[in-house]
């Protein structure tokens, strides 16, 4: 099917202002793969259907449609390895501390607040979950429990929160970062596949945010894994959204960003280095 140069233009530009995404001028294949099912999908005969459709405003199933095809949903179980092990190892510790100082404040039922976004599929929140429930097995002194923590896992694509709340995962996704005891402890088997047991589920809440929006009620959070989305972003949306991350962690909040991502230099004096071995994360100065 013809897309147009203009065409291109039209469509890169309502991406950049629907989610964000900034697609170089040499991106026109990929549209043409992520979008023509779409096409199909709703029974549109070309590109300038598509636009019209997206232009209008009124049918928010397509938009989603549109938006669910673009995202690159790559993830995998503890992806990257060593953010997970700072935090079993490291940083959970700190996190009992924090959560120590809120009982002697009088908090009543204080909660570890985590913020995983994108959450995509659902395999990080999960590998968080998992994470903190490792640190208390293997240490039954610390003074707390896997129910004080919290996970928000957000995405803009329905498609991807539908699978994560499944929790529901194929032999290959699973080899992707499960070691074979965590598959015993942490999963079940529902005929060919594999389900999230429930104790790891259970510290987890979905919920659909476009970050392009306001998120203003989601505030008060001791961790922030944002890793791999801000690649996708142009310079400005970049530091848009950094600094309403920023603005979401509590002081001395540690924000995760993916192994290619590095913060904006405008949120240096907000959010500043802190190193857990192999692990650079960036803290709200207290």
């Amino acid at each position: 099917m013809q897309l147009t140069i203009a065409e291109f233009d039209i469509l890169r530009a309502l991406l950049q202002s629907l989610c964000g995404l900034a697609l170089s001028p040499q991106k026109e294949y990929l549209i043409r793969s992520r979008l023509e099912p779409v096409l199909e999908r709703f029974h549109l005969t070309s590109y300038g259907e598509l636009i019209l459709r997206l232009q209008s405003g009124q049918d928010i199933a397509f938009r989603e449609a549109v938006i669910d095809a673009m995202m690159t949903k790559e993830t995998s179980f503890h992806r990257d390895g060593h953010p997970f092990e700072a935090l079993r190892r490291s940083i959970m510790p700190e996190m009992i501390r924090i959560l120590e100082h809120r009982r002697g404040q009088g908090i009543v039922a204080p909660r570890i607040r985590i913020w995983s976004i994108p959450c995509s599929t659902g395999q990080e929140p999960y590998s968080i979950s998992m994470c903190i429930h490792e640190f208390f097995e293997g240490n039954p002194n610390a003074k707390g429990k896997p129910s004080d923590f919290w996970i928000l896992a957000s995405d803009i694509s329905q498609q991807a929160l539908s699978v994560a709340k499944e929790g529901v995962y194929n032999d290959f996704e699973m080899e992707r970062g499960i070691a074979s005891q965590q598959r015993a402890k942490y999963f079940t088997p529902l005929g060919a596949k594999w389900r999230v047991v429930d104790s790891v589920r259970s510290l987890i809440e979905y919920r659909a945010i476009n970050v392009l929006q306001s998120f203003a009620d989601c505030t008060g959070f001791d961790m922030i894994f944002c890793r791999n989305m801000l690649i996708y972003f142009d310079e400005a949306t970049r530091d848009a959204v950094c600094d309403r991350l920023a603005k979401s962690l509590n002081p001395g909040g540690l924000l995760f960003l993916g192994a290619a991502e590095h913060l904006p230099k405008k949120h240096d004096r907000m959010l500043r280095q802190k190193h857990f071995g192999r692990t650079v994360v960036y803290a709200r100065e207290a």
